[in-house]
């Protein structure tokens, strides 16, 4: 296998399951030494089930994810397909494609948030453009909770991910975005979440400015 991501808590390979014909990606949560051994491995087991869960969830939630191939706590191991694409982030360059790929990324969390689930990391780069459609990957920091702060935290870090990383494109992507949100959970719950979202942005303000 070979080693695509090193991260604090896991690493990811990409390999093959069940034979040459089908791609992978491995997500191994490694042992943390500055934890207790007992204690290191309740939580890699337990973070591993919760990852597991979430995506399916997501699935059920109809938005597009990677296939679970493999689950085992006890390994801290998450075997799932590997998606081919590049990343929303390459393609939020060509300015022909904003409208239509942020109004789906917007429909996509939508239908997270709808069933509960705060993806917790989202940007531009943990969103793949497939064949079939945007998927998005990389669920270790989501959660369940229907909070409409934590929505609105979401949506927060899109936004300064649309700002900082695609000025050039932020105002149409964010504006396309909303509307795909919108056209999920309804005019309401769109309303209420971007006021929670101005909310937070002038409570950062503030803190700034202390």
């Amino acid at each position: 296998m070979k080693l695509i991501y090193r991260g604090a808590e896991a690493d990811v390979f990409e390999g093959e399951w069940g034979g040459p014909s089908t791609a992978a990606v491995y997500k191994f949560r490694k042992p943390l030494p500055y934890r207790l051994p007992q204690l290191d491995s309740e939580i890699r087991a337990q973070r591993t089930t919760h990852e597991a869960q979430i995506i399916s969830g997501a699935r059920s939630a109809g938005v597009k994810v990677p296939h679970l191939y493999y689950v085992s706590p006890a390994e801290s191991l998450i075997v799932m397909e590997r998606l081919e694409g590049p990343r929303l982030k390459a393609n939020l360059e060509d300015r022909n494609r904003v409208t239509e790929l942020s109004r789906e990324f917007g429909s996509a969390v939508a239908k997270l948030h709808r069933a509960g689930i705060m993806h917790g990391d989202l940007t531009t780069s943990n969103v793949i453009v497939g064949k079939q459609g945007l998927h998005l990957i990389d669920f270790g920091l989501a959660m369940h909770t229907s909070k409409l702060e934590d929505h609105a935290v979401d949506l927060r870090l899109i936004k300064e991910t649309l700002v900082g990383a695609h000025s050039e494109v932020s105002s149409l992507a964010m504006g396309s975005f909303l509307g795909g949100y919108e056209s999920v959970v309804g005019a309401r719950r769109a309303r209420e979440v971007t006021k929670k979202l101005a909310e937070i942005e002038r409570r950062g303000r503030y803190a700034r400015v202390e």
